[in-house]
């Protein structure tokens, strides 16, 4: 869609534009005011992408705060059109001649502000309803592969349940199973596996070292102080992970985005 809005601006500004603009008695005044002409066709760009960019998005809102602010920001546009209209302009004389200069200059500023609305707020609303769409279908797609991926890490911990590590702890060796770590969590020197039925085992072990025990490619560090396995995300945001079989979330570090993204 992104496109699209791309090549409308482009037909806009090249064509409707001009094309408006010498349909009216500017086209025949631009040699006598050309900064005046310049400074509304200038206003006239404005319309437009107020009329696309925030009006035209505002009404495509549901809400109705949003129609409410749609209608202040239209009046005040009408007001500074109003405004311009009241710019003294001289007039060549086959224009003056036939109908009133001020009268002619009022028409087609208003004529020109309303036609540029008409174009540019129904382009607006239709590009915001579309890219509204656009999301949902990209959302649901985007849910549907992640549980789609959520199965395929489920089946792979199933594959790897006869895995095992061996972590020391208490004087002994314990043999953890993979699939039945939950997450693993640093705290100072030492980590703590939070297990699946069974009490945490805690190891005096640096993270670094537990990553290099575990499976390729089943684990990733999300932060400083947590290792998570991939099979077990549920949902996961900018700053925090939900994990199968675990209340609490776990946090994303900053400096750890990468390893989610590239897991």
């Amino acid at each position: 869609m992104h496109r699209t809005e791309i090549i409308l601006d482009i037909i806009f500004c090249a064509i409707v534009l001009p094309g408006m603009m010498f349909l009216f008695p500017t086209g025949e005044w631009a040699s006598w005011q050309p900064d005046y002409v310049l400074l509304y066709t200038l206003w006239l760009l404005g319309v437009w992408i107020m009329g696309r960019k925030v009006l035209g998005p505002m009404l495509a809102d549901p809400g109705r705060g949003s129609k409410i602010t749609a209608a202040g920001v239209f009046f005040l546009m009408m007001v500074v059109t109003f405004l311009m209209t009241l710019t003294p302009v001289s007039f060549p004389g086959n224009i003056s001649g036939r109908m009133g200069g001020m009268q002619l200059h009022v028409r087609a500023m208003w004529i020109l502000f309303l036609a540029v609305n008409a174009y540019a707020v129904p382009v607006g609303f239709l590009s915001a309803r579309v890219n509204a769409l656009t999301a949902v279908k990209e959302a649901e797609e985007a849910e549907e592969n992640a549980a789609m991926a959520l199965e395929k890490r489920c089946q792979e911990a199933v594959e790897a349940g006869g895995e095992d590590i061996q972590v020391k702890s208490d004087y002994r060796v314990n043999h953890l199973p993979v699939s039945a770590i939950q997450y693993i969590e640093g705290r100072n020197n030492y980590a703590c596996f939070h297990m699946d039925h069974r009490e945490d085992v805690v190891s005096q072990i640096a993270l670094k070292s537990v990553m290099d025990m575990l499976p390729q490619g089943k684990f990733v560090r999300v932060h400083r102080s947590y290792i998570v396995p991939l099979w077990r995300i549920e949902h996961r945001s900018g700053t925090e992970v939900q994990l199968m079989g675990v209340k609490e979330k776990i946090p994303i570090g900053r400096a750890y985005k990468e390893n989610l993204k590239n897991a």
